[in-house]
């Protein structure tokens, strides 16, 4: 009976982890690189894991931003400055983030300064 018992929470555990984890895979896709902290199964992650989770989101925030841009563009040329300040923040973030990748594979990652942005995501 306790054998049992233990299965089905283990299950349940099991279960919630897919959710979560499915959840946080949506976040990504979405773009959503802001919000990975509040995922149990980021946090859980190691730093490259992280580092990589938080480079897909945004470069998948990126493309969403880029075609909005040029839609702003074609439309009201004066009103894309806003959004292009924002398309090159995230531009460099993904760079630095290439690079945090290859410092953290070389053991060198806490030499380096993150930027604000990225400090409690990884």
């Amino acid at each position: 009976m306790e054998k049992k018992n233990q299965e089905e929470k283990f299950d349940a555990q099991e279960n919630q982890e897919e959710v979560s984890d499915s959840d946080l895979n949506r976040e990504i896709q979405a773009g959503e690189w802001m919000r990975l902290r509040e995922f149990k199964t980021y946090r859980k992650r190691s730093r490259q894991g992280k580092i990589i989770a938080t480079h897909q989101a945004i470069s998948n925030r990126l493309a969403q931003l880029e075609k909005l841009f040029y839609q702003l563009v074609r439309d009201h040329p004066q009103k894309a400055t806003k959004l292009l300040k924002e398309i090159k923040r995230l531009r460099q973030l993904k760079e630095y983030l290439l690079q945090a990748l290859i410092w953290e594979e070389q053991g060198v990652f806490e030499d380096h300064q993150e930027p604000e942005e990225l400090e409690e995501l990884l």
